[in-house]
């Protein structure tokens, strides 16, 4: 679907937008696509269009509302930019579609 993208926020603030077409359709059993690096933890996902907002929001209640047109696209191997800073011990833990 052109225009659909599985938008990714790991843990420590990278995000970026894979193009749906990019992952394969897999059946039962399977194990299913690798979206991140190794060493990185998923902070939340979404299914995304090219325009809207979302909301990333953190362990310690911090929220950044940004646009999903200011996220990078990039491969499912591409590791994201960096879109929240976050003080120590603090992490994302969801990402909700304005």
């Amino acid at each position: 679907m052109p225009g659909r993208y599985l938008l990714i926020v790991t843990q420590d603030g990278h995000a970026k937008r894979t193009p749906i077409s990019e992952f394969r359709s897999r059946r039962r059993g399977t194990k299913g696509s690798n979206a991140l690096r190794e060493g990185f933890l998923l902070g939340g996902a979404a299914i995304v269009g090219d325009n809207g907002e979302v909301l990333v929001v953190t362990e310690r209640g911090r929220v950044l509302r940004t646009q999903v047109n200011e996220i990078a696209i990039l491969s499912r191997a591409g590791r994201g930019g960096k879109v929240i800073q976050l003080e120590e011990g603090d992490k994302v833990v969801a990402v909700l579609v304005i």
